[in-house]
């Protein structure tokens, strides 16, 4: 599916509350009484989901040829995850983005954290297990102590970056208008955020 935009309704400090709006997807409108949100968080830009459906369709329809539904019993519910790409503009009036997944469709972000990973029901999706599987190499790979944001003030590594070019970063500390530690590029006088740095890079100083 492609992107959809709107005008958001949720808030926080001033700034569009991208989770908000995306637990606003399944909670409110035309979708409300159908979902259940067992847990939720953002991950940078993307929000993760296990979600659980309250509703079906049945086979039957009503006088007009409307289908009609009914609720699903509590021990048939499955948790799936969703997946929720998101990006926002202030300068246009449809100020929110998203596009919308589920764990099915085999998502290249794979960050979902393990706390909702373990919410999850069994599937038989082979695209949802690998999906899975990766989020789960993820998080192992998140608790090295070479871990990007593990490793310290000053650390260097050696990364080939998609165009093929070879560069050697340093770990900087938040300076300038960065809040948080960045990685920077002496040889080009410039900096790569972390979400651009392959995993397959070369610790050589720490």
């Amino acid at each position: 599916m492609g992107w959809t935009s709107y005008h958001a309704t949720h808030y926080r400090n001033g700034k569009v509350d991208r989770k908000a709006e995306c637990d606003a997807y399944f909670m409110e409108g035309l979708n409300a009484g159908w979902y259940r949100i067992v847990r939720s968080t953002l991950v940078g830009s993307v929000y993760y989901a296990a979600v659980q459906c309250l509703k079906r369709y049945t086979d039957q329809e009503d006088e007009n040829g409307n289908r009609l539904t009914e609720d699903v019993p509590e021990d048939e519910r499955e948790t799936w995850a969703a997946i929720f790409l998101t990006r926002t503009d202030g300068r246009n009036y449809y100020n929110f983005y998203y596009k919308d997944m589920d764990e099915t469709c085999g998502p290249g972000q794979a960050e979902c954290p393990e706390s909702i990973l373990k919410l999850l029901s069994p599937t038989d999706s082979q695209w949802a297990n690998e999906w899975r599987e990766r989020c789960r190499e993820n998080a192992k790979r998140k608790k090295s102590p070479d871990a990007l944001r593990n490793l310290p003030i000053g650390a260097v590594i050696r990364c080939t970056r998609s165009d093929g070019t070879a560069v050697e970063l340093t770990k900087h500390a938040p300076a300038y208008q960065f809040t948080k530690p960045f990685w920077y590029c002496r040889e080009r006088n410039t900096y790569i955020p972390a979400s651009q740095i392959p995993y397959g890079y070369e610790v050589i100083f720490k």
